[in-house]
C-alpha cells in the first residue's frame, strides 16, 4: 500500500522498517532529525499497489453500504419517536447522540494508539449493531434513544477509523479528493435510500411497527459488509508481524515500541493490564466528560415534561453537578491523567482554527437540522413520502458531490484556505436564503438554500479534514482527529439542546395561540406527532405557529457562520504537496512496488535497518557519555 518516503516512514497495510538504502535519507533545516524520528523514518510498506487496490476493493463498497444505511434510517426516525407519540423527543436524542459520539472518539482514538486499527474498527461495529439491535425491539421510546445514542457511537466511530486509514495512506495534495470519494456513495444513496425510506413510511403509518424492520435488516448487512476489510487489516497486521515489520494496523504505542528500539514490558497480572488499560484510555477522564456533558445539555431538551420548566429542582441539581463535574474534569485531565484527552502539543495556530471553524459549522447545522426535516414534513403535505425523502438527502448528497470538488480544487492549487473562506460564504448566502424560505416556501426557494447550503458544508468539511490533522505530526494524527470530530459533535450537541429548547417552548405556545379551538390534549397530539400536524386542519395555522417556532434557529445559526467566516480569516494556509503532513515535510507517501514488497527482500531489510539503527543509537550514545 502507501508508505510514507524518501526514507521510507510511515505505514501501509503492513511496514517493514527501513528504507531501500541509507543514502535515502535527507533531513531539511525545516525539520531536524532526533533519535525517534530518525528511526521512524524507515518504513515502508509490505504491501503492494495489487493488494493496495484490493484493500480499496474492500474498504470503499463498505462505505457504500454504511451510506445506504444512513440514508435509510435517518428519516425514519422521526417515525420510530411518532409512534410512540413523543416526536418532542428528536431533539433529547440529537443531544445524547452527540454526547455519545464526543466520549467514544477518544475512546476509539486511544485504542488505535495503544492497540490497533481493526481492534478499534471491530467495537465501533459491534457498537454500531447493538445500538440496532436495541432500537429494533425497542418497547418504548426511551429504548429508542438509548439505541440510537450506541449506534451513533459506533457510526460516528468507524468512520473516525476509515477517515484516520485515509490520512495514513495519502498524500496531502490527493487527501482530499479520496476523503470525498469514500463519500459519493451518498450520492447514488440518497434516491435508493429514499425508495427504501418511503416505502417504510407508508407500510409504517398503517401498522405503526414497520420502522423496525427498517433497522432490524441493517443489523446483519452492516456486519456482514464490514467483517471482510476488518479481517483484512487484521491479516496484514498478522503478516507484518511475522514478518517483524510494522502495519497500517499498528498501534501508534507499537510503532514507538518497535521504531524507538523500546524493550517489551516484563507480562504483567491480568488486573494489573486492565489498570494500565483504564490509565492509558483516560476512562476515569472520559467518565467526568460523558456525565458532566449529559447534565449539562439534556435539561432544555427536557423542560416540556418536567414540571416548573427550569425551575423544577432536578433541572438545577442536573446543571450544578454537571458544572461540577466539568470542572473537576478540567482539573483531572489538566493535572493528573496519564493521557489527557487533549494533549498541549496539539496547540498549534492552525489546528485550534480549524478546530473552531469545523465547531461553529457543526454548531449553525445543528441548530436547524434537527427539526428542519420535520418542519419541512409538516409544510408540504402535498409532497409524496419519496419526494420529501429524496429532499431530505439533498443536504448530505450534495455535500458529498461539492466535497470532491473541494479536494479537486486542492489538489490543483495546493492550498485550502480561500477554498475553505469560500464555502463558509457560500454556506452564509445559502442560510440567508433558508431564512427567507420562511415567507416564500416554494419548493424552488427550498431546494436552492439547501444546495447552497451543502456546497458550503462540503468545501468546509473537506478542507478543514485535510488542514487540521496536517497541522501536527504523524504521530499525533489520530489524536488530532479525534478532537477535531469530538469538538464539532460538542458544538452539535450544544446547538441540539438550544434547539430543543426553542423548539419545545415555542411550538406549544404557537399551536394554543393559533389553534384555540383543540383542547389541551388534542394540541398535544398534535406537538407529538409529525404525521397527525401534516394532517391537521385548518393547515395554514399550524404551518404558521410551526415557522414562528423555527424562525429564531435559523436566525441564530446565520450569526454562528458568520463567525465561523472571521475565525477563518486568521487560519494559516499551507502547501498541499507529496508531504504527509505539513509538520514533517520531509516525509513522502508514495506507492511501492511488489517486488520492493516481497516478504524475502523485507526481512533482509528489515535486519539491516535493526543493525543500522543499533550503530545510530550506540554511536549517540558515545556522543552524550563524551560530551
Amino acid at each position: 500500500m502507501s508508505a510514507v518516503t524518501p526514507v521510507g516512514r510511515e505505514v501501509g497495510s503492513g511496514a517493514a522498517v527501513l528504507p531501500e538504502k541509507v543514502d535515502d535519507i535527507e533531513m531539511t533545516p525545516e525539520s531536524p532529525s532526533t533519535e525517534s524520528d530518525t528511526k521512524l523514518e524507515r518504513t515502508e510498506s509490505n504491501s503492494s499497489r495489487v493488494s493496495f487496490q484490493q484493500y480499496i476493493d474492500l474498504v470503499f463498497p463498505r462505505g457504500w453500504k454504511l451510506v445506504l444505511l444512513w440514508t435509510s434510517i435517518a428519516l425514519i426516525a422521526a417515525f420510530a419517536t411518532s409512534s410512540f407519540g413523543k416526536h418532542t423527543v428528536v431533539g433529547l436524542m440529537a443531544v445524547i447522540n452527540n454526547i455519545m459520539s464526543a466520549v467514544a472518539l477518544p475512546f476509539l482514538s486511544k485504542i488505535c494508539g495503544f492497540a490497533s486499527r481493526p481492534l478499534a474498527l471491530s467495537v465501533a461495529t459491534l457498537l454500531f449493531t447493538l445500538g440496532y439491535v436495541v432500537v429494533a425491539a425497542a418497547p418504548t421510546v426511551v429504548a429508542v434513544a438509548a439505541g440510537e445514542a450506541i449506534f451513533t457511537a459506533g457510526r460516528t466511530g468507524i468512520y473516525q477509523i476509515m477517515h484516520i486509514l485515509i490520512c495514513d495512506m495519502t498524500q496531502l495534495q490527493w487527501r482530499g479528493i479520496v476523503l470525498g470519494c469514500y463519500s459519493l456513495p451518498w450520492i447514488m444513496n440518497g434516491f435508493l435510500g429514499a425508495k427504501i425510506t418511503s416505502a417504510i413510511r407508508v407500510t409504517s403509518s398503517i401498522d405503526g411497527e414497520t420502522w423496525r424492520w427498517g433497522y432490524g435488516m441493517f443489523t446483519i448487512i452492516i456486519p456482514v459488509a464490514i467483517a471482510p476489510s476488518i479481517l483484512v487489516m487484521f491479516w496484514g497486521h498478522r503478516r507484518a508481524k511475522k514478518l517483524g515489520a510494522l502495519s497500517l494496523a499498528s498501534s501508534s504505542y507499537a510503532r514507538r515500541q518497535a521504531l524507538e528500539g523500546i524493550e517489551p514490558p516484563p507480562k504483567k497480572a491480568w488486573w494489573r493490564r486492565i489498570l494500565d488499560l483504564w490509565s492509558d484510555l483516560d476512562g476515569f477522564g472520559l467518565l467526568l466528560f460523558g456525565f458532566a456533558l449529559a447534565l449539562l445539555l439534556c435539561p432544555p431538551t427536557l423542560t416540556t415534561f418536567a414540571k416548573g420548566g427550569y425551575a423544577n429542582p432536578s433541572l438545577i441539581a442536573m446543571y450544578v453537578v454537571g458544572g461540577v463535574l466539568f470542572i473537576a474534569f478540567i482539573i483531572w485531565d489538566t493535572i493528573f491523567a496519564k493521557s489527557p484527552i487533549w494533549a498541549a502539543r496539539l496547540m498549534n495556530r492552525t489546528f485550534l482554527l480549524c478546530t473552531a471553524v469545523d465547531a461553529f459549522h457543526f454548531f449553525s447545522t445543528g441548530l436547524h437540522e434537527a427539526y428542519y426535516n420535520s418542519w419541512v414534513y409538516i409544510i408540504k403535505p402535498t409532497w409524496s413520502e419519496y419526494n420529501y425523502s429524496t429532499f431530505s438527502n439533498i443536504h448530505n448528497m450534495g455535500m458529498c458531490f461539492f466535497a470532491v470538488c473541494a479536494g479537486v480544487l486542492m489538489r490543483f492549487t495546493h492550498r485550502y484556505r480561500y477554498i475553505q473562506m469560500s464555502g463558509l460564504i457560500i454556506r452564509l448566502v445559502g442560510e440567508g436564503l433558508n431564512y427567507y424560505s420562511l415567507s416564500n416556501q416554494s419548493d424552488v426557494v427550498l431546494v436552492m438554500a439547501k444546495l447552497m447550503i451543502s456546497c458550503g458544508a462540503g468545501f468546509i468539511i473537506t478542507t478543514t479534514a485535510v488542514a487540521a490533522p496536517a497541522s501536527v505530526p504523524h504521530k499525533d494524527m489520530a489524536g488530532a482527529m479525534s478532537i477535531l470530530h469530538m469538538v464539532a459533535q460538542l458544538a452539535g450537541s450544544i446547538a441540539g439542546s438550544i434547539s430543543a429548547s426553542i423548539w419545545n417552548s415555542n411550538v406549544p405556545k404557537n399551536l394554543e395561540r393559533y389553534l384555540p379551538e383543540l383542547s389541551d390534549s388534542a394540541r398535544a397530539k398534535v406537538f407529538g406527532s409529525v404525521r397527525l400536524a401534516r394532517r391537521q386542519e385548518p393547515h395554514d395555522m399550524v404551518v404558521r405557529a410551526y415557522t414562528e417556532a423555527y424562525r429564531p434557529m435559523m436566525i441564530i445559526a446565520i450569526c454562528t457562520t458568520g463567525v465561523a467566516l472571521i475565525l477563518s480569516l486568521f487560519i494559516k494556509d499551507m502547501n498541499l504537496g507529496r508531504a504527509h503532513n505539513d509538520v514533517e515535510r520531509h516525509k513522502e507517501v508514495r506507492m511501492r512496488t511488489k517486488s520492493e514488497t516481497d516478504s524475502e527482500i523485507l526481512r533482509e531489510k528489515v535486519a539491516a535497518a535493526e543493525a543500522q539503527a543499533r550503530t545510530e543509537v550506540e554511536a549517540e550514545e558515545k556522543r552524550t557519555t563524551i560530551q
